[in-house]
């Protein structure tokens, strides 16, 4: 039996006072590698920054750890009961976790690193992601502002500069818990400290005239939840994306929040709950200024995105002290009151009701400190519930979400061996023969479409509808004159119509029975669009056909009988809004059930293979980027298109826009569309100045001049185009990559002599003509 090694763990991470740290790791005493099971760490007294633990472990083999902050949240369900949720907060994401040989590196068992250890950078690396939706109960919500966001019935307020604050509170508590404060009240039970200086009722209207009193509520606390205030909250703190600016990431609100400008921000809010039927918002309009009026939803002066430069706390208003006697002129009344640069001016609600689905608009109406409406603020609202169905749990072992090696260009073949119904392709788009016919020709990933049928399968196909034959009922006639009139029917004709319809409207099994063709271009003048079109091509296939060669494969099939060395781009199919005011497809799936039903399905069936998910809707990318941690999400992105309807979603009007998404949701990167990329190479440039990883799509990549310029002057990541392997004969990288390892090894096993000049990496890899032994890997088991 081998001897317990003590090991002390020692990180340096910048928290925040109701955040905590923890190791996770290999062996039982981590938590093999579950973050709800893992060791806590604890703040050491002399520096805030440091975080300290200890472990004593068996173990005759390697360590392996990594760190992670967090921080809970009661859903209160029963006051009786601490329940208590924990919420990662971020994680270290590098590929290889920490590592450490305890039985070799230890002293006198005891292993002790002098220095500590920098949270999220290691080996050379520094790698920190976001945390997953992990709880059953977490439910992310993401709102967004932007456009003509904020309404005002008078002039004189249209004319000031505003700062907007977002705050969630739960109904059933009276209290806010105050995320600005730093208290130690609640250090001691491992939630991190909150302070809860705010009354809700009292917030705003406690001296104005007709407002609630503190009695008025006193029956609240009949509610058991109300009546002892639970010592976590139930929602975290809400954190802002600007982005319109130059940095979109998520950072904490100010105290008085942030200057937001009518068409021209783009403001995202992110909060976390684990009671989201009670989950509320308030919103407070702070002003900036009253000298800089808004002419067409902008100002004349610079007001910041994401900053600000008052320092001004509104905190008179806070205390419902507007004057000397209690009372005050709001600005929906007689103009005489004078507000000053950092007064709290408006205020709104947007609660449960307001939001009765999981995506949608809601208004919600703006008051002033008299409590008269003012104005409105119009909000985008999603819901991102974890992934509640049957699948392999996640843990913190490995992930590629962020994960890429920079190695060349990964060239994918579209839709398998390319678009078959509106170009020229020798097999039929989108089957498991064409996927296979392009991982035989050497592509490293196909790409193909997934979307769900009526009876919620996942199937591969690219348009959202198609065209049924219907064959009308037979017309007949009766000749009376006849004797045997009752024989003497006679068919007039049978006609066949055409029916469009859309695909999840139809069952699997009636894509297969029916007899379908494509849709191809309405009118040669218009534009197409993406996901409808019209002229009439087959789709379905002769009967004589074996099942590879035919259409609709599930996404399942695809995953079990296609070249397990071949990567899958899995576009997901949702429809979006086009600028012409039409939707690709109507009245669709739920998108959270959507998607469970697809992310269950590849986590299922994928066993190792190399997986990268893509949309075209920003918003199905956050969806599959938050359920999972194992594959990474690249962003579609339509731009600046002359070929195609463009979406009305603003993040994918430009390619500028699409990075900063992208960089905003933590996302691996962003798929362009040549067309942009050709008149414009600078988004490339900027993706790499944000980490992120560059793909190309388009029709213009049929010209081979074209592709060569994306992958040697560009060096784009990856490139997406038709016919793949037919003109140059190909391997796959992956394939090449295994084979050199192996013949290094076995030239290794060949050359024992250490001095010896045979048998280099360099040798092997020049032997092969490869240019690089390393690629980017993603998958399963086979990886550590």
């Amino acid at each position: 039996m081998a001897a317990k090694t003590s090991i002390d763990f020692c990180v340096c991470v910048q928290t925040r006072s109701w955040e905590s740290v923890y190791v996770v790791g290999n062996t039982v005493e981590l938590g093999s590698w579950e973050a709800v099971n893992a060791l806590p760490l604890m703040r050491r007294a002399d520096d805030p920054d440091i975080w300290v633990g200890h472990a004593d472990v068996t173990l005759n083999s390697e360590l392996r750890y990594r760190y992670f902050t967090c921080h809970f949240l009661d859903p209160c369900k029963d006051s009786a009961v601490n329940t208590k949720e924990m919420i990662i907060t971020r994680w270290e994401a590098i590929r290889q976790p920490r590592s450490i040989l305890p039985h070799i590196e230890s002293r006198q068992g005891v292993y002790s690193r002098k220095t500590p250890d920098t949270f999220g950078s290691y080996a050379g690396r520094t790698l920190i992601n976001d945390g997953w939706l992990m709880s059953a109960l977490q439910v992310e919500i993401r709102l967004k502002l932007h456009g003509e966001a904020l309404k005002f019935y008078k002039a004189r307020h249209q004319q000031r500069v505003y700062k907007i604050k977002v705050t969630p509170f739960d109904l059933r508590i009276k209290e806010v818990f105050n995320y600005d404060q730093q208290s130690d009240k609640t250090a001691a039970s491992g939630g991190g400290g909150f302070h809860l200086p705010d009354w809700r009722a009292l917030t705003l209207f406690s001296t104005s005239f007709g407002s609630i009193d503190a009695h008025d509520d006193d029956g609240d606390n009949e509610d058991t939840c109300d009546a002892t205030v639970p010592l976590l909250p139930s929602y975290s703190s809400t954190e802002l994306s600007v982005m319109s600016s130059s940095n979109p990431r998520f950072f904490d609100q100010k105290h008085t929040g942030h200057v937001f400008t009518n068409n021209s921000d783009y403001f995202v809010f992110r909060t976390q709950s684990v009671a989201v039927e009670f989950l509320a918002f308030r919103f407070e309009l702070f002003l900036e200024s009253s000298g800089q009026p808004q002419i067409n939803g902008h100002t004349n002066g610079n007001a910041a995105n994401g900053s600000d430069s008052s320092g001004a706390s509104g905190s008179a208003i806070a205390n419902g002290s507007h004057g000397s006697n209690g009372s005050h002129s709001s600005n929906g009344s007689n103009g005489s009151h004078s507000s000053n640069a950092g007064e709290r001016v408006a205020i709104g609600y947007l609660l449960p009701s307001s939001m009765n689905d999981t995506f949608g608009k809601s208004i919600a109406p703006l008051f002033s400190k008299s409590q008269l409406p003012i104005g409105q603020i119009t909000v985008d609202y999603l819901f991102i519930k974890p992934l509640l169905v049957e699948a392999p749990k996640h843990s913190m072992r490995v992930s590629y979400h962020k994960h890429w090696k920079k190695r060349g260009t990964i060239e994918i073949g579209h839709r398998g061996m390319g678009n078959s119904y509106s170009k020229f392709a020798a097999v039929r788009e989108n089957t498991i023969h064409s996927l296979n016919s392009a991982a035989r020709n050497g592509a490293d990933f196909v790409e193909f479409d997934v979307q769900l049928t009526k009876d919620k399968i996942p199937v591969i196909f690219h348009d959202f509808h198609v065209s049924v034959s219907v064959a009308k009922r037979s017309t007949s006639y009766l000749n009376l004159s006849q004797p045997d009139w009752k024989g003497a029917a006679e068919n007039v004709s049978n006609p066949i119509e055409q029916h469009v319809l859309a695909v999840k409207d139809l069952k699997l099994y009636q894509l297969h029975l029916l007899h379908l063709s494509h849709l191809k271009e309405k009118e040669k003048d218009s534009p197409p669009v993406l996901g409808v079109e019209s002229k009439t091509s087959e789709v379905t296939g002769e009967d004589d056909e074996t099942l590879e060669h035919r259409p609709f494969p599930t996404l399942k099939q695809a995953l079990t009988q296609v070249d397990p060395n071949v990567g899958f781009n899995v576009e997901i199919k949702y429809p979006m809004l086009q600028k012409d005011g039409t939707w690709e497809c109507e009245h669709y799936w739920e998108r959270n059930e959507y998607i469970d039903i697809i992310l269950a399905e590849v986590l299922n069936y994928a066993a190792d293979r190399r997986i990268v998910f893509s949309s075209f809707d920003p918003d199905i990318c956050t969806l599959v980027h938050l359920k999972q941690n194992i594959y990474p999400v690249l962003f579609l992105c339509l731009g600046a298109t002359t070929r195609y309807i463009p979406f009305l979603d603003q993040r994918s009007n430009t390619p500028a826009t699409a990075v900063l998404f992208a960089a905003s949701s933590s996302i691996l990167g962003v798929n362009f569309n040549s067309e942009d990329l050709l008149r414009d190479a600078n988004p490339v440039k900027t993706a790499n100045t944000f980490g992120l990883v560059s793909f190309v799509w388009g029709d213009d990549l049929d010209n081979k001049a074209n592709i060569e310029y994306f992958k040697k002057e560009l060096g784009v990541d990856g490139i997406i185009y038709d016919r793949i392997g037919e003109e140059c004969a190909r391997q796959n990288v992956f394939t090449v990559e295994r084979e050199a390892k192996n013949a290094l090894f076995k030239l290794r096993s060949r050359s024992p002599s250490v001095g010896s000049s045979h048998g280099s990496a360099a040798d092997v890899a020049g032997a092969l003509n490869v240019q690089s032994l390393v690629f980017p890997d993603f998958g399963g088991n086979n990886h550590p």
